[in-house]
């Protein structure tokens, strides 16, 4: 690829739970050499939750000792430490209480690990064991993958169909895999020379996927080997013990366009506003782009 090339990466997740109904939220990340931009839009479909709605984002450019997080709701931006990705920092605007925050600190003891490594990084292990942890019976699990080619947002894909069942509480995960995504490495390229992997990894990961649920309720279960990679995932839930009726992630956009530096800049009408922040809080690489 040409190094004058950008690429955007967009996934949407979306959750209908049952005291609050559908959310939908979007994350877009674009990426040139020494480039970035995330954006995050949150979109409540019940019209009660939609003062929580909004779209937010940081452009990281390297070679810049700082980072701009902006609020497009608000038609607003303002200057952060390099490698911040606080997209929440103008909610606290003036003085944030530091004295409080200190004695909060220092007076508490650290509490102690509650969960494995593995139920942290997976947030649908709370919803397993909500259905399955009172039902007495053992889940039965069955994987059928699916005949031919499907065509999924522009993806040639192989659906897999994961069902895990027992008489009461019914879970079924679909899901759209391709073989390779070129386009996501190259993006993945451009930010590794500057941001930390986790970062890109924790704005835009997958939330679910029938490996990690299936390993919560049966650890011993074998997979065959695969790095197949997730286009579009839809769980459905029948059960009365989860919290969640139904839950999708998909890959919308990914593709390239020659570099256009004005995606990685704020409108000219949005107002800049001071901020405190002491320290970035997922870090950054060295600000000089490899």
């Amino acid at each position: 690829m040409a190094q004058d090339m950008q690429v955007k990466y967009v996934v949407a997740y979306t959750i209908d739970v049952d005291w609050g109904g559908e959310v939908e939220s979007v994350a877009e990340v674009t990426a040139a050499p020494g480039y970035a931009r995330f954006n995050g839009k949150l979109n409540p479909k019940r019209w009660i939750f939609r003062l929580l709605g909004g779209e937010r984002g940081i452009i990281i450019i390297a070679g810049n000792d700082n980072s701009i997080g902006y609020n497009a709701k608000r038609e607003r931006y303002w200057v952060q430490p390099y490698g911040s990705m606080n997209i929440m920092a103008d909610m606290s605007l003036g003085n944030p209480s530091k004295e409080k925050s200190e004695e909060t600190s220092t007076t508490q003891e650290p509490k102690e690990k509650e969960t494995s490594e593995s139920e942290e990084q997976n947030p649908f292990i709370e919803l397993i064991n909500a259905i399955f942890n009172d039902d007495t019976a053992t889940p039965q699990i069955e994987r059928v993958e699916g005949d031919g080619i499907e065509i999924v947002n522009g993806f040639r894909t192989k659906k897999w169909t994961s069902t895990i069942s027992t008489e009461s509480n019914t879970l079924v995960i679909e899901e759209w895999m391709v073989d390779e995504l070129p386009l996501r490495d190259l993006l993945y390229s451009y930010l590794s020379a500057f941001i930390e992997s986790d970062t890109v990894e924790n704005f835009n990961m997958p939330k679910f996927s029938s490996h990690d649920i299936i390993k919560g309720v049966d650890s011993t279960y074998a997979f065959e080997p695969s790095n197949e990679s997730i286009v579009l995932a839809k769980l459905l839930v029948d059960s009365d013990n989860g919290w969640i009726q139904s839950a999708s992630f998909e890959i919308r956009e990914l593709y390239t366009v020659p570099f256009d530096a004005s995606s990685f800049s704020i409108p000219e009408e949005y107002e800049r506003i001071e901020i405190e922040e002491e320290e970035p809080d997922l870090g950054g690489k060295d600000k000089e782009a490899d």
